[in-house]
């Protein structure tokens, strides 16, 4: 038997966040009413394929299941706001012919 993984998703969580319920497994991905009780109860561990499933309902990157939906979003918000930086401040332009200064090092000579 496989020991048990240091850490879970966030399926239920994010499901209230999207606003949808367990039964949504089975009428929106056909899974049987078996298995996403098993998986909504973390009886049956999840598996790469149920990770990009129902990331792709929730229309989300199956990374973000792993981790509590607050968290996500505050990753997304900080993401957004880097890249709006990086648009509002150009780099400055280098001047490849303009000589570059020697380091010192210290010493008079």
């Amino acid at each position: 038997m496989a020991a048990p993984t240091a850490h879970d998703w966030y399926l239920r969580e994010w499901f209230a966040t999207m606003g949808l319920k367990q039964r949504d497994l089975v009428t929106k991905l056909d899974y049987q009413p078996a298995a996403a009780h098993a998986l909504w109860h973390s009886v049956q561990r999840y598996r790469k394929d149920h990770v990009e499933e129902i990331a792709d309902l929730l229309n989300i990157q199956p990374y973000e299941l792993l981790m509590p939906p607050e968290e996500a979003m505050a990753l997304r918000r900080l993401r957004s706001a880097i890249a709006e930086v990086a648009k509002a401040e150009p780099a400055p332009e280098v001047d490849d012919a303009a000589p570059v200064a020697k380091p010192r090092t210290g010493t008079a000579g």
